[in-house]
């Protein structure tokens, strides 16, 4: 009967198969090099570092298994199921992914797939700085310290995650589902989260310097040691319960207050901020799509390349302000009275 290495003792697949059904789930370092594993079912187990050189997997289920930095040289991956499985640093060279399922499966820049192999065809989620993850499922996922700098995760189903010390900086992520996850010490600064449902969630010591929290919902969170300076939150922000908003946040609101704030590179679409005093503040770079500045006093205010398209500006003071290269569909009586190249009209 064939043997394998497990724990640097050698068992049979019997043995293995055995373990498994009584509900051991951590095979990390398993050594299935030239194993046959045909039509075997290992869905959600950890094979981190797992040896599978010239093993056979024909037809076998790994779905949604941990196989992060696993040996997968020569081996026969035909018809294998690898839905939803991590396989970030694995080594995927010379092995035959015939009619593979990959769908969901995620890699990274470490990841060896054979010549010609195009992870994005087979419809892999890649886990990279500015990856497009949006709406995608990654609930219960241990994505702890990846760096998804400016990634966009808008929509993303994310619950149950553990994303200890991830690097979100300037991310995406509006209206995400980040329930009940672990996201102690990651770093949020300037991330886009709008309408972000973090019930539940563990964010302690997480930087949220600059990030966008308006309507999000942080109900029951714990936020010990967090960095909040310059983050942004609105009246349909919902804070845990007898937590006390510290000084150096923003309210965005209809007549509020933001004179000589640095809201620079927000994304506040459709926000409404009628009649707000915003007199000498730095609004470069912020996308204002859709958002009503009508009334606004935005006298000095800077505007440098700043995305005004459908915003309501009626009645807004623009003396002195600066519009340069701002994307803006005024009527050019209004232009007259404003700044569009840094010099007076």
């Amino acid at each position: 009967m064939q043997s394998v290495k497990f724990m640097e003792t050698t068992v049979t697949l019997e043995q293995l198969w055995t373990a498994f059904v009584a509900g051991e789930r951590d095979f990390s370092g398993i050594d299935l090099s030239y194993a046959d594993l045909s039509h075997w079912s290992l869905a959600k187990v950890d094979l981190w570092g797992g040896n599978f050189v010239q093993a056979n997997l024909t037809k076998a289920s790994l779905k949604r298994a941990t196989l992060k930095e696993a040996q997968f040289t020569g081996a026969n991956l035909t018809e294998v199921d690898l839905r939803w499985a991590d396989l970030r640093g694995a080594v995927l060279v010379d092995a035959d992914l015939t009619e593979a399922r990959l769908e969901g499966a995620l890699y990274d820049q470490e990841t060896l797939f054979p010549p010609g192999f195009d992870p994005v065809t087979a419809k892999m989620w890649s886990l990279v700085p500015g990856a497009n993850l949006a709406t995608k499922d990654l609930r219960d996922r241990d994505l702890s310290g990846v760096d998804l700098t400016q990634a966009d995760l808008s929509g993303a189903l994310m619950v149950e995650c553990r994303l200890f010390g991830v690097t979100l900086n300037r991310a995406n992520l509006l209206s995400v589902l980040l329930g009940n996850s672990d996201l102690r010490y990651v770093d949020l600064r300037s991330a886009t989260l709008m309408l972000a449902d973090l019930r539940g969630a563990n964010l302690s010591h997480s930087d949220l310097r600059r990030a966008n929290l308006i309507g999000a919902n942080l109900r029951d969170c714990q936020l010990e040691g967090a960095q909040l300076e310059g983050a942004l939150y609105s009246d349909s922000t919902r804070f845990p319960k007898g937590f006390s908003i510290p000084p150096g946040l923003y309210r965005l609101a209809p007549g509020a207050d933001l004179w000589g704030a640095d809201l620079s590179g927000a994304r506040l679409t459709g926000i409404n901020l009628q009649s707000a005093n915003l007199s000498g503040a730095n609004l470069s770079y912020v996308d204002f799509w859709g958002a009503c500045l009508a009334d606004a006093d935005l006298r000095g205010a800077n505007l440098l390349g700043t995305n005004l398209l459908g915003t309501d500006l009626t009645g807004a003071n623009l003396d002195q302000t600066n519009l340069m290269q701002a994307v803006i569909d005024l009527p050019s009586d209004m232009l007259l009275t404003s700044r569009l190249d840094g010099q007076p009209a």
